[in-house]
């Protein structure tokens, strides 16, 4: 392994801001100015740690981000006119649960914090 190649925890954090970008302006633009306040409102309170990539913050991403994608499963149960978009935003939701795990575990493992 050369000096210079890229960590594989720093994939995952880009696949997880990009998801939680793309997340977080989704659900503010379809759910309207108010309510996509609500629900991004907890998305928003990550941001600075996981910008930082700070394992904690991702850790307990991954309990929250978990909540958005069974509530969106269940928007688009419930509501076969928004079935589309609802599953589309819970697939990024869960390819961001997905890195979080991942940056988690890769990153620990690259600073022998623990043996996972």
């Amino acid at each position: 392994m050369s000096a210079t190649t890229t960590p594989l925890s720093r994939y995952a954090w880009f696949v997880l801001i990009a998801c939680h970008a793309v997340l977080i302006a989704g659900l503010w633009v379809w759910a309207g100015p108010i309510t996509g306040a609500m629900l991004v409102l907890p998305l928003l309170l990550a941001v600075p740690g996981l910008l930082k990539a700070k394992r904690y913050t991702a850790g307990w991403m991954t309990l929250l981000i978990s909540a958005y994608v069974a509530v969106l499963l269940s928007e688009a149960q419930a509501v076969p006119s928004r079935y589309d978009l609802a599953v589309l935003f819970s697939v990024i939701a869960a390819v961001e649960f997905a890195a979080l795990v991942l940056f988690v575990r890769w990153s620990a493992r690259e600073n022998g914090v623990a043996r996972i």
